[in-house]
């Protein structure tokens, strides 16, 4: 039973192929072709396509569980608990995540990505049917790594609020910006890499959000973009800051006390090639069952935020998708 795979890198043309998604080692520098990882980075996959036709053979692989949604009363207390932890502890930045369930006919999985490509020509969007891993499909605006001969790419994309706001950008937004900036420009230098120029913070649409966003560029002459791109992954945009506290505190607190996974969210994924790379961060997707979409959203607490204005960060964010959603 073949696994299906359909992408849109922004500003080329729709990939649908039949194959098959393997797992790979997570060391292994080589691999070329359509490649995704969870958040942990101990579940990572190679696409290998085969010659059956996407279109008439397309099915919606289910996993067999459905994630678990928390309460907003649940997400305030644990916010709650987050900000009094980042007062209290040296730490800068956490990024606490949850999961919201819609109503969703998997029969509309292809009109879905078709809408979401249409929709959003500068994210890259995807679908992927797996029988390992289920049906995910995304539309993510944050590069995780981009390279073209021996010039490598990436961004701090952090900070957020509605394309409608009048509010200028505060303090916070502008810390959590800069601590993704330094972060990217610290792992950088750490794996070798030299002529490091960056761009910004400048104001970056998103669908219905406004980010700050700082570009990077870089020689690559003899380094492994792969392996970059794994020790650049997860930055503080989608973990926190110091890195590996944040993991271990977000696994604690997410999988541990509330009892999900963010599984394939803010994992990375996209195309891997010896000329030309393009990896992304899975932010605004979803997982699809038979009647419903369970839509994966987080946001960034620092020791000045408040539960209720993250809650509605994460509700911004779920926009991208639901707008979709909500009119098949």
């Amino acid at each position: 039973m073949s696994d299906f795979l359909a992408y849109r890198i922004p500003n080329n043309s729709i990939v649908k192929r039949a194959g098959k998604f393997n797992l790979i080692r997570e060391d292994e520098n080589h691999a070329e072709g359509f490649i995704f990882s969870n958040f942990n980075q101990n579940k990572q996959y190679l696409f290998t396509p085969n010659q059956s036709d996407f279109i008439s053979k397309f099915q919606v692989h289910l996993s067999n569980e459905k994630p678990k949604v928390i309460s907003k009363e649940t997400y305030l207390l644990f916010g709650n608990r987050i900000i009094e932890f980042l007062r209290n502890q040296s730490f800068n930045k956490f990024v606490f995540s949850r999961i919201k369930k819609t109503q969703f006919d998997s029969k509309k999985t292809l009109q879905l990505f078709d809408t979401l490509c249409e929709n959003y020509p500068k994210a890259f969007v995807y679908l992927i049917s797996s029988e390992a891993e289920g049906t995910w499909i995304g539309a993510t605006p944050e590069t995780l790594l981009q390279s073209f001969n021996d010039s490598g790419f990436t961004m701090a994309l952090a900070g957020t609020k509605e394309k409608t706001a009048l509010t200028p950008w505060t303090e916070k937004e502008f810390n959590e910006q800069n601590w993704v900036s330094e972060y990217i420009t610290e792992t950088l230098k750490l794996n070798g890499i030299q002529n490091i120029e960056n761009q910004g913070p400048y104001d970056s649409i998103a669908g219905n959000l406004i980010h700050l966003r700082t570009d990077f560029s870089f020689d690559l002459k003899n380094h492994n973009v792969l392996s970059i791109a794994r020790n650049l992954h997860p930055t503080p945009a989608v973990s926190g800051l110091p890195k590996t506290e944040s993991i271990a505190l977000i696994n604690q607190i997410e999988s541990h006390e509330l009892g999900y996974s963010r599984d394939l969210y803010t994992g990375f994924i996209g195309v891997t090639g010896k000329d030309t790379t393009q990896l992304f961060v899975n932010l605004r997707c979803c997982q699809l069952f038979n009647d419903s979409a369970f839509l994966y959203v987080g946001g960034g607490y620092t020791e000045d935020s408040t539960a209720e204005n993250e809650w509605e960060e994460t509700e911004s964010k779920s926009k991208t998708l639901m707008s979709v959603l909500e009119k098949l």
